[in-house]
């Protein structure tokens, strides 16, 4: 088994195709992102994280988590990805909120 103590790392995913997906995901979350979120360890883009790491705000210690086939530069694959992605956000909001 894979343990990861997230006091001593940040976790990122580009899960709902978006680094700050955890918002309305239903699994990628740790109890210390509310403690990231009062720190200012939010990064919507790809250029947030760049922007924060030349202003040396981003964590040392990451794990990143990445989903491979959205990160394409054909327009039609990438378009297949953004509409089945879409449709899948959709439904996993209704779910978080359907949980709350």
């Amino acid at each position: 088994m894979f343990d990861v103590d997230y006091n001593k790392v940040f976790y990122i995913t580009d899960t709902g195709r978006r680094w700050d997906g955890w918002k309305v995901s239903v699994r990628d979350k740790v109890p210390q992102q509310a403690q990231w979120v009062r720190q200012g360890l939010v990064f919507h883009s790809t250029n947030d994280i760049i922007k924060a790491i030349k202003e040396n705000r981003f964590p040392h210690k990451v794990m990143i988590t990445t989903h491979p086939q959205r990160w394409t530069d054909k327009p039609l694959p990438w378009a297949k990805e953004l509409f089945l992605q879409q449709v899948k956000n959709v439904v996993k909001r209704g779910l978080v909120k359907r949980t709350k």
